[in-house]
C-alpha cells in the first residue's frame, strides 16, 4: 500500500466518507477510486489529484495529509531508483502557518535603572502570580508606550 492510500483513506473516514462519495465529490470514478484505495493505481494524474484535494476543499489538514502523502510516494520511488538526492528531501506538514520571522530585530538601547527601580520591578513581578489583572496592566502599559 502507498502513503497516498493511506492517508486518503485515513482522511475519508474522518470525514465519513465512503468511496462513492469520495468519487462524486471528486468527479473520479467510483473504481478509480477503489483501485486508489488498494494502491494499484499509481498513474495519478494532476486534474485526478486535484479533483481528490477538492473533495476535501473544507479541511486544509487532509488536504496537506493528502498532498504531503503523495510526495512521499514519490520520494519513495526515488528512493528505489536509488536517486543521490532522496535523502536530502525533507517532507513534513505543518500545523498552522508559521508567523513571519523578522531577520533583524530591532536594536535596543541598553538602560541602567536604578536599584530603587530595579526593586520596584521585582516586587511588581511578585505580584503577578498573585493578581492576573496587575499583569495584564502591566502588559497593556509597555505595549501602549512602544514594547512588541
Amino acid at each position: 500500500m502507498s502513503y497516498f492510500s493511506n492517508a486518503l483513506q485515513r482522511c475519508a473516514e474522518r470525514r465519513q466518507l465512503n468511496q462513492t462519495d469520495l468519487a462524486k465529490r471528486s468527479g473520479i470514478s467510483s473504481s478509480y477510486v477503489s483501485r486508489l484505495y488498494s494502491g494499484e493505481a499509481r498513474d495519478l494524474s494532476d486534474a485526478n489529484f486535484a479533483g481528490l484535494l477538492n473533495a476535501f476543499a473544507t479541511d486544509a489538514a487532509a488536504q496537506a495529509e493528502i498532498i504531503a502523502a503523495r510526495c512521499m510516494d514519490i520520494r519513495e520511488i526515488a528512493r528505489v531508483a536509488k536517486a543521490p538526492g532522496t535523502d536530502l528531501v525533507e517532507i513534513a506538514v505543518h500545523q498552522h502557518q508559521r508567523p513571519v520571522e523578522n531577520t533583524n530585530p530591532p536594536k535596543l538601547p541598553v538602560v541602567e535603572l536604578s536599584h530603587e527601580t530595579e526593586r520596584a520591578f521585582e516586587w511588581l513581578r511578585s505580584q503577578c502570580p498573585i493578581n492576573p489583572d496587575l499583569e495584564k496592566h502591566l502588559v497593556g502599559y509597555a505595549r501602549l508606550t512602544g514594547m512588541r
